[in-house]
């Protein structure tokens, strides 16, 4: 049972490990600026698909299919997270900017700027899972954030173990920079989208799935 377990447990780091690699050379060969969305969609997308059981074949194969499956479509989402960091980059200059009296304020910038970070981070799990078109790419991740308020402030921890991680490890960013995070991420929202899809009805299909 124990050899079992640890067999389990050795072949997703292996998996994980693969998706990094190839989550790299994609975001490189899009010129990392029109390439890191797509290739981090492509990357959600096969874990949700190894977690689904949908998919058995060869990593690289199912990868480079998603990744040019997801490619045009995912223009639209990189100009909106082009504009999400220049949002948080005046955020941050304007907290850093603020005087200690300006307690309020500060406060306010903050909250604001972690709903906008929680929010890109929800996009990639919420996109691959959703057949979301329109406004609804935006809405829907920000929606989730107050339906799944556990799940937020799991990612929160989730996101400072990781940075803890790679900053006292930092050749694992190389290895599974990307893919750890991701990996217990979807792994976390596909169990709530299931209690929600019980309840809600289904929104749509996902796009790197064919069901």
């Amino acid at each position: 049972m124990f050899v079992n377990k640890m067999l389990v447990i050795i072949n997703d780091i292996y998996y994980m490990m693969k998706l990094n690699i190839l989550w790299i050379l994609f975001t490189l060969r899009g010129g990392v600026i029109f390439g890191v969305v797509p290739a981090t969609l492509t990357v959600f997308g096969c874990i949700r698909n190894r977690l689904r059981n949908q998919y058995e074949g060869k990593v690289y194969a199912e990868f480079k299919e998603g990744y040019y499956n997801v490619f045009k479509e995912s223009l639209p989402i990189t100009l909106g997270f082009a504009v999400l960091a220049v949002v948080v980059f005046f955020e941050t200059a304007m907290i850093n900017g603020a005087g200690q009296h300006d307690f309020i304020l500060q406060l306010v910038l903050k909250a604001t700027r972690m709903l906008l970070v929680m929010t890109g981070i929800f996009l990639f799990p919420v996109y691959v899972h959703f057949d979301l078109h329109g406004s609804k790419i935006w809405l829907q991740p920000f929606l989730f954030l107050f339906v799944n308020p556990i799940q937020s402030i799991a990612t929160v921890i989730m996101a400072c173990v990781a940075a803890l991680l790679y900053m006292t490890n930092p050749l694992l960013v190389l290895f599974l920079g990307l893919s750890l995070p991701a990996y217990f991420l979807m792994g976390m929202m596909l169990k709530r989208f299931d209690k929600l899809q019980e309840k809600i009805a289904y929104i749509g299909n996902d796009h790197l799935t064919q069901s």
